[in-house]
């Protein structure tokens, strides 16, 4: 049985009391915002143009084992010391946190106002350390995993912020290029109303025409200078309505104007964070790469990393003890290849479902024999350039162990509706646990005789007779239905041994050993 990588996390060598490591040290150096020994001009640079809530943690230069909190309010950079009292950390004279990261967190969700009033305001953006080799833990894979979540979910949760950002930048945009035609129409508007205006003004101020020398008589001369004055009046009275008009449409535009200026503001904002964001989103994904690179190293598959990911890492070590206990991982329980076909029948008979032995056939390859519901299966494992498996493109595991260790935990019916089981039991760990398995098996094998003869007693009953509107209106089957119904039988699920297997085979069929 071989041992699971997870054992080097505690199988290390013991030091001296004088070099026993601090794991509050360790937690914080595998923290992403923590940045060691640097300068508060370093600080300074690396905060320079990030948002409000940006911060990082270093290491004070002043005193020793103390640390300092800089962060972005306000578009300055704020310092603020991290204090140490008989290992409890805190700002000033409250000291209520076991670790550095703890009260980081803390204030990552709750406003730092608690502290100074005029800091209202949480750690809501870190600035993430690059991966460096010395900074980050090294031997013990829980850590590891822990900085690896961290790493993953800050990723993650960046990269969600500029999504959004992203998202916020494109609207603006549109709403700027719609704003522009506005402002465009409007221009046009103001531009017609100061013609009509114009024309309005330069008439009005054109003097009357002398017509008092056409011959119309003295009533004809006031009837003109009266039509005349009405028109000037009208004209007055539009020329004032526009004006009125074009003072709205002023005011309108200088509301436009201000809107079109704070949100190109705005726009510009989200572009330098957006540019801003970018390198630190490059430094995280090399932080993960590393220490995907890191944990691969302790032996743990692309599976592992995801089960630390969505339920953590005892979730997994649980996983590989489990695993680890599995009489799968000891071939000789289960690979027995000088068995024939009738001497895996004669093994397997009575066995309960799920109980498997793998055996070499004389065509070549390999072959499954399974109990699944009271009946023996034979499969063909064909062994290929790519691997070993089932069926093409299935043909990957590079041992029987490997093929065995997947479906100890995945169903065979993903090539075949009719083996609804897992390879369970190896069958010379049945026959030598075969009492301990009976009874821990015992109501299931009940339950499962039970479904045997409910089905028996079906297949006895005659079918129930149609009624006769239903017999004379249903359709007759066809030698065709036949057919299809043949295909989806169990013979014709698997295909016959050979001594070469099939050019051509289904990823959703087995093929059948004799």
């Amino acid at each position: 049985m071989h041992p699971s990588p997870l054992h080097y996390s505690t199988m290390r060598p013991q030091a001296p009391a004088s070099m026993v490591r601090d794991t509050k040290k360790d937690e914080l150096r595998s923290a992403p915002w923590y940045w060691g020994n640097i300068t508060r001009e370093q600080a300074k640079n690396k905060l320079f143009g990030q948002p409000d809530g940006s911060f990082l943690v270093r290491d004070a230069q002043a005193k020793k084992g103390e640390y300092t909190l800089t962060l972005m309010k306000d578009g300055n950079e704020k310092l603020i010391k991290i204090c140490q009292i008989n290992d409890n950390y805190g700002f000033v004279e409250k000291f209520q946190f076991s670790s550095v990261v703890e009260m980081i967190n803390h204030y990552m969700t709750n406003s730092l106002k608690m502290y100074n009033k005029t800091l209202d305001i949480t750690l809501s953006n870190p600035i993430v350390c690059p991966f460096y080799d010395d900074a980050q833990p090294q031997g013990d894979l829980r850590l590891l995993s822990d900085a690896f979540v961290r790493c993953s979910q800050l990723l993650l949760q960046q990269e969600q912020a500029l999504d959004q950002k992203k998202t916020s930048f494109n609207a603006i945009r549109e709403e700027l290029a719609e704003k522009k035609l506005h402002q465009s129409v409007f221009g046009n508007a103001e531009n017609m109303f100061r013609n009509q205006i114009a024309s309005i003004e330069s008439f009005m101020s054109k003097p009357p025409v002398n017509t008092t020398g056409s011959g119309t008589g003295t009533g004809g001369a006031g009837s003109a200078q009266c039509s005349r004055q009405d028109v000037q009046h009208h004209m007055r009275e539009n020329l004032l309505r526009m004006k009125a008009h074009l003072e709205v449409m002023h005011t309108k535009m200088e509301l436009l104007n201000q809107d079109i200026k704070i949100r190109k503001e705005e726009e510009q904002l989200l572009e330098r964070q957006i540019n801003a964001s970018k390198p630190e989103l490059q430094e995280l994904q090399l932080c993960k790469d590393k220490h995907i690179e890191r944990l691969k190293g302790f032996g743990l598959t692309d599976d592992d990393l995801n089960v630390i990911l969505e339920k953590g890492f005892d979730e997994l070590q649980q996983n590989y003890e489990k695993a680890s206990n599995l009489p799968h991982r000891n071939e000789s329980l289960w690979l027995i290849k000088d068995a024939k076909r009738h001497d895996a029948e004669e093994l397997l008979t009575g066995a309960p479902t799920g109980t498997f032995l793998i055996r070499a056939r004389d065509a070549g390859h390999y072959a499954l024999s399974i109990v699944c519901k009271s009946d023996i299966h034979h499969c063909i494992i064909y062994e290929t350039e790519s691997g070993l498996g089932f069926a093409a493109p299935y043909n990957i595991y590079p041992t029987l162990k490997k093929l065995v260790e997947h479906y100890a935990s995945n169903s065979l019916e993903e090539h075949n509706d009719k083996l609804t089981t897992v390879l369970r039991i190896p069958v010379l760990y049945w026959m030598q646990n075969k009492q301990h398995l009976m009874e821990q098996l015992q109501e299931e094998l009940e339950l499962e005789k039970e479904q045997e003869r409910l089905a028996q007693e079906a297949a006895l009953m005659p079918p129930p007779l149609p009624p006769t509107a239903a017999a004379s209106s249903a359709p007759i089957p066809t030698t065709r239905s036949r057919e299809h119904h043949g295909h989806d039988s169990v013979d014709a699920a698997f295909s016959i041994e050979t001594d070469t297997p099939p050019a051509s085979i289904s990823p959703s069929n087995f093929s059948t050993s004799q």
